[in-house]
């Protein structure tokens, strides 16, 4: 007992000092304004299970540009189109060095990922890659033909469901829809139906994983600890996609040795990229692994902006009832096209994924 009162006391001084030093830090630092934050946890208590609707709260308190510390973790937050649009076009340079979470670390994918790599040589032949492959306009023409026969597939799948009274997961059936899209446009195949459930499974855990709290990120010091296995788990999820693009790598590399011709994909692209001396160093296999992964598991947006969109038009009937300008626009078509969509000026309210 004598010695336990001056280990706590001393424990207690500790803590106190780090948090006024810490205090101080950040009024020499200029933040924006913020709720007080608690010793050790800082504003972590005023948090709950949905994050986004306690921002919103603090946002009306204090503004839509605003401080937190989340744990010892110093976050800034920008609530309002306006301020986003500061932060992410005016200031782009300067959240580029931002923190990940801990599980974007796991085995390593954080080296070779877009969305984590510094804007230097490898994250701007990625990008440029990117943008070659899957963006051009010239790309985007050359996929359109792909897009319609997905969106066809998808309105099979979910009529045949509607037509036996069934339920439908939208958001499950977009996944599939966007997993296709991506297949084609990297490989030029669809995965095999295992290959394609198993990379629907790593995407919907990795989301979890991603997404949930970790210790890890609110207290760095102890990141190495991994206390929560989340570090662990996520590299497992790593393993398991890099096992199924490298196996799509291999069978075009032996494609190539029989002399197949040129499928003209993201992958075929990347390959001959790396074989060329300016970007060797840069575009090699874990690159390639790198951005395949990050292009998987981005398509799960597209599920989730449509799965809320549908959710939110069936509980507001005002917003249902406008969507069915359709009808009007469509008229007797079996499917609309791209010319259609001009028509439809609500249709460009409705939130779209990037």
């Amino acid at each position: 007992m004598a010695f336990f009162l001056p280990l706590a006391f001393s424990l207690f001084l500790a803590v106190i000092s780090a948090y006024v030093l810490q205090l101080l830090a950040d009024a020499r630092r200029r933040l924006p304004p913020g709720p007080w934050p608690l010793p050790l946890i800082g504003n972590l208590h005023q948090l709950d299970h949905l994050p986004h609707r306690s921002l919103a709260r603090l946002a009306a308190r204090h503004g839509p540009l605003m401080s937190l510390r989340l744990g010892t973790v110093r976050a800034v937050v920008a609530s309002s189109p306006e301020m986003a649009r500061e932060v992410l076009q005016r200031h782009n340079a300067d959240i580029a060095a931002r923190s990940f979470g801990d599980s974007m670390r796991a085995g390593g994918h954080c080296e070779n990922s877009v969305v984590c790599l510094p804007p230097r040589r490898r994250w701007r032949a990625l990008r440029r890659l990117s943008t070659v492959g899957l963006f051009s306009p010239r790309r985007l023409d050359a996929m359109r033909a792909l897009l319609e026969e997905k969106v066809a597939e998808l309105v099979r799948r979910v009529s045949g469901h509607a037509a036996r009274g069934e339920a439908v997961d939208v958001g499950h059936a977009a996944h599939v829809a966007a997993l296709g899209v991506l297949s084609r446009t990297m490989f030029s195949v669809d995965l095999d139906p295992e290959a394609a459930r198993e990379v629907s499974d790593i995407v919907d855990e990795a989301s979890v994983l991603g997404t949930g709290p970790n210790v890890s990120d609110f207290f760095p010091a102890i990141a190495p600890a991994d206390l929560q296995g989340v570090r662990r788990r996520m590299a497992r999820l790593v393993k398991r996609m890099y096992a199924i693009i490298d196996e799509q790598i291999e069978r075009r590399m032996h494609g190539r040795t029989a002399g197949e011709p040129r499928k003209n994909d993201l992958l075929d692209v990347m390959l001959e990229e790396g074989e060329s001396k300016e970007d060797s160093n840069e575009i090699n296999r874990d690159a390639i692994r790198g951005l395949f992964t990050d292009l998987f598991t981005g398509g799960e947006t597209t599920s989730h902006t449509m799965e809320c969109a549908m959710a939110e038009l069936l509980q507001c009937p005002n917003s249902m009832r406008r969507v069915h300008e359709l009808k009007s626009v469509i008229g007797s078509k079996q499917q609309m096209d791209e010319h259609d969509i001009t028509k439809l000026p609500y249709h460009h309210t409705r939130p779209k994924p990037r």
